[in-house]
């Protein structure tokens, strides 16, 4: 299964466990200290919270649900965090310690979730300051609350625009990553990345059939030889166009080296990838691309390769379409073979 949350921001595993390892070294600290003053019901929390951290530290190494236990951790964490602030023997800087929410809570749950997170502890501990000093003496100081309003304030907007520009940021280098930059299509790394999430979401196993179409344009270098290399480049564009004109919006189409293209296909038995396989070959035949005025007639060979029939991971899938593809070319080019 793939792990999301970790593929968006890599870096939530080890905060989250660097985190883990703070509460329940200090959890412990604090413990004691409270003890000391008396107050045991604080003490008693402070205890669990720490025991609580120490026994997820193996679990969040290996999770796949990794925002799923962030969620169990830091909703309990922040909640002690309240009941703490309610205590009698708190004072007002103790207060300071809401500052970390926002923070933790943009880093480790992204923009949207970490805001609804931080937006409503923040407000939370609002209610709790004036519950505890009363509105009188909170304002008695009320530039000392000013600087510390703003402060959350600005913690809490920064931390919203930060996570938004390095989302963006992010999403565009994982298109640009996962982009074939001539034709737009997807790349080899996409293609496995796709494969391995509809195993995991179709459970692999049976669900959902899957089936591998290899296809090769035909007398490729020829074209680039007798027309020139950007006349090349148009023609794979214009293959490119053709694939995405007739595939469904649930297959994937890449490109995968030179002149070769693959088409993962998903909910599609043999069958039906040769139907799609032949329609294919017909359209790019019947669509000849014109460069500097002058038309480039064009074919394509493709191997076709069915999950479970032909192996159970996507190299062994992509060794048999081809092969087959090769089957195709020796056979006479223009022509599908499965």
């Amino acid at each position: 299964m793939r792990d999301e949350s970790t593929a968006a921001a890599p870096y939530r595993r080890p905060i989250t466990q660097a985190l883990l390892l703070f509460t329940a070294v200090f959890g412990v600290l604090f413990a004691l200290l409270n003890y000391h003053a008396g107050d045991y019901a604080l003490m008693a929390l402070e205890l669990l919270m720490a025991g609580f951290a120490a026994s997820l530290i193996r679990t969040i190494a290996r999770t796949r649900r990794l925002q799923l236990w962030i969620m169990v951790f830091l909703l309990p964490f922040f909640t002690v965090m309240m009941f703490a602030l309610t205590t009698a023997a708190v004072v007002p800087s103790v207060f300071a310690w809401v500052l970390l929410i926002p923070i933790l809570s943009y880093l480790l749950l992204g923009r949207w979730l970490g805001a609804a997170v931080a937006g409503f502890y923040l407000a939370v501990s609002g209610v709790i300051f004036f519950a505890q000093f009363g509105f009188e003496h909170g304002y008695s100081e009320l530039r000392s609350l000013a600087n510390v309003v703003l402060v959350a304030i600005c913690i809490f907007g920064f931390s919203h625009l930060y996570e938004a520009s390095r989302e963006h940021a992010e999403s565009r280098l994982r298109r640009m990553a996962q982009t074939d930059p001539l034709t737009g299509l997807s790349n080899r790394m996409h293609l496995r990345e796709v494969f391995m999430a509809a195993l995991a979401r179709d459970d692999a196993a049976q669900a959902m059939p899957l089936t591998l179409l290899m296809l090769d344009l035909d007398h490729f270098k020829h074209i680039n030889d007798c027309y020139g290399h950007e006349a090349g480049d148009a023609v794979l564009c214009m293959a490119a166009r053709v694939m995405r004109e007739r595939l469904r919006a649930q297959d994937l189409a890449c490109r995968i080296g030179g002149e070769e293209f693959c088409v993962l296909l998903r909910d599609t038995h043999r069958d039906a990838a040769i139907t799609l396989a032949e329609d294919l070959c017909r359209r790019v035949r019947a669509q000849p691309c014109v460069y500097a005025g002058q038309q480039i007639s064009l074919s394509t060979s493709i191997g076709i390769a069915e999950f479970g029939r032909d192996g159970s991971d996507l190299d062994s899938l992509l060794r048999v379409a081809d092969r087959r593809l090769y089957q195709a070319k020796t056979g006479g080019r223009d022509r599908v073979v499965a």
